[in-house]
């Protein structure tokens, strides 16, 4: 775990789970020019704006459940934390430390208590369009001194008596490390909609 700094909350050892993502952003950035890390990035969010855009608004409210998150709150959510990363892209790229709090887990608007559904998707992509327009200039702008940000992580480790608890945990990353966290987010969350329909068919 050189590369990236990492802190634990609580002082708890990183899980298995964790560090498979630290890894992950290790090589695949080493591995990546910035334009295939732009590319991944814009292919992932269409693939999310596809799976959201695919329900009805009837479908984006239900909760087949119970417990989690609606549709139209997972696109809210997504949306909302797209919108303040493409912010602290910005600063990244231009070698500059953001200047706020870090996006922290289940950032929200209220919504999808009272938007048409098609307002929310709207918002979706347009803050998706917001972060793929930041790596876009990121392609020719010229190279900075190093700047990270902190990103919060939650992952789901595996319990040594079974079952499954989440453990957080701070990254300190790089825009292209960054980039790809976003990536990681609009996947993990595009998986999600998909355990909701499944969800909802089989009830």
């Amino acid at each position: 775990m050189a590369g990236l700094k990492v802190t634990t909350l609580g002082g708890e050892p990183l899980s298995a789970e964790g560090a498979r993502i630290v890894e992950y952003l290790e090589i695949r950035t080493a591995d990546l020019t910035p334009q295939a890390i732009r590319d991944r990035v814009r292919t992932s969010a269409a693939q999310f704006e596809a799976a959201a855009a695919a329900v009805s608004e009837e479908q984006a409210r239900a909760h087949p459940i119970a417990g989690k998150w609606s549709i139209a709150e997972i696109v809210d959510h997504v949306a909302q934390t797209q919108i303040r990363s493409a912010e602290e892209l910005r600063h990244l790229v231009a070698g500059r430390r953001p200047p706020w709090p870090p996006v922290y887990e289940g950032l929200r608007s209220g919504a999808p208590d009272f938007a048409p559904w098609s307002e929310l998707l709207e918002g979706l992509r347009a803050a998706d369009n917001e972060v793929v327009a930041v790596l876009d200039a990121a392609l020719n702008s010229p190279e900075r001194p190093q700047a990270t940000v902190e990103a919060v992580v939650v992952v789901n480790r595996a319990l040594p008596g079974g079952g499954l608890a989440p453990q957080r945990f701070v990254m300190e990353l790089g825009w292209r490390e960054y980039g790809l966290f976003c990536r990681m987010h609009l996947m993990d969350h595009g998986k999600q909609i998909k355990r909701l329909r499944a969800a909802a068919a089989g009830a």
